[in-house]
């Protein structure tokens, strides 16, 4: 490919840039020292810092319009835009910026809506957003080959984790378990007394238990550490994207709802295993690591929701309360890196 300036749009939210940067991977992969521009929101450009195939991170403030973000990136002289997110925004965008050459992911929000009223969604079988998202590279010569999204917390990163593992408890040899027990919506988060069952399990099993996620997920990871006696520490809320990446690249799985986490650990190389409730893998967000593992039930409500509600519409949640720690726990020890393993 002849040098041409590209930018690559994915405005939010964490774990849709997360999966982004296999657009990024992609690209890379394709056409060696070919750096690609982004724009997304303020929260997000730490996604994407220290990757070796982005050139410029450009933030896009809720308060700019479209207009006058056109005008800014019509200054860069963009010769392919392609739009990763789909939305109202970006569409405005597309109106204004006029002199590149666009591409747009098929989102298809709009066909999982509908089987989701229909009761049909049970038979979706939706591509991968990471497959969904290299297609949209086609036309710059893209092959649709899968790559898996990765995030660069730094050479030194791995050793600084440890050590800072180190200091707060950990003894430098015990495997990891990472566990995310939060969740946006409260239909996709696991009750906190299983995920206390779980601890308490994983850690008679030897397990050091490192708990992750954002600053609310901070006082009930304290709650299930403390609850279930388990060798551990909070993580949650005390690190960004990068610091929890450079953590979950030390644990040997991550144990999480369907939330940002499970990207996160994706794209640090970390085994998965998902609970998934009121949403199913056929949406497109599954995980995709060889040794991931989802756990779920099988009721005939199933899903509810495209990304999870307030309440359970049945008022019985019985999607998350019948997954068991032990089939959980079953799932940690058969998708964890075997012993020694980096």
């Amino acid at each position: 490919m002849t040098e041409r300036k590209i930018l690559l749009i994915r405005l939010s939210s964490l774990g849709d840039t997360v999966l982004a940067t296999s657009a990024v991977e992609a690209l890379a992969a394709a056409f060696p020292g070919v750096k690609a521009d982004i724009l997304t929101k303020p929260g997000f450009t730490e996604v994407f810092a220290g990757n070796p195939a982005v050139g410029e991170t450009i933030a896009w403030p809720e308060n700019i319009s479209a207009a006058g973000t056109a005008k800014l990136l019509a200054g860069k002289n963009y010769d392919f835009v392609v739009d990763l997110h789909a939305n109202l925004r970006t569409r405005l965008l597309r109106l204004f910026l006029r002199g590149p050459r666009w591409s747009v992911y098929r989102k298809g929000a709009v066909r999982r809506r509908i089987a989701l009223l229909l009761g049909t969604a049970k038979n979706l079988r939706e591509s991968h957003v990471v497959d969904k998202y290299i297609a949209a590279l086609a036309p710059l010569g893209v092959p649709a080959k899968r790559k898996l999204p990765r995030l660069y917390p730094g050479e030194d990163a791995p050793d600084a984790a440890a050590v800072t593992l180190c200091m707060l408890g950990w003894d430098g040899s015990s495997r990891i378990m990472a566990l995310a027990p939060g969740a946006r919506w409260p239909t996709k988060a696991w009750p906190e007394e299983k995920w206390t069952s779980l601890a308490k399990k994983a850690s008679e099993g030897g397990f050091f238990i490192l708990i992750v996620g954002g600053g609310e997920d901070e006082e009930p990871g304290k709650r299930i550490l403390a609850a279930s006696g388990a060798k551990g520490l909070v993580a949650a809320g005390k690190t960004a994207v990068l610091g929890t990446s450079a953590l979950l690249g030390l644990s040997c799985v991550l144990v999480t709802n369907d939330s940002s986490p499970l990207h996160i650990a994706t794209a640090s190389g970390t085994p998965v295993v998902a609970l998934f409730g009121p949403t199913v893998r056929n949406f497109g967000f599954f995980p995709l690591g060889e040794r991931d593992e989802v756990v779920e039930t099988s009721l005939e409500c199933r899903p509810c929701s495209l990304h999870g509600a307030r309440d359970c519409p049945r008022s019985h949640f019985r999607c998350m309360r019948e997954i068991t720690p032990e089939a959980v726990y079953e799932a940690a020890l058969r998708a964890a890196k075997p012993e020694g393993e980096k």
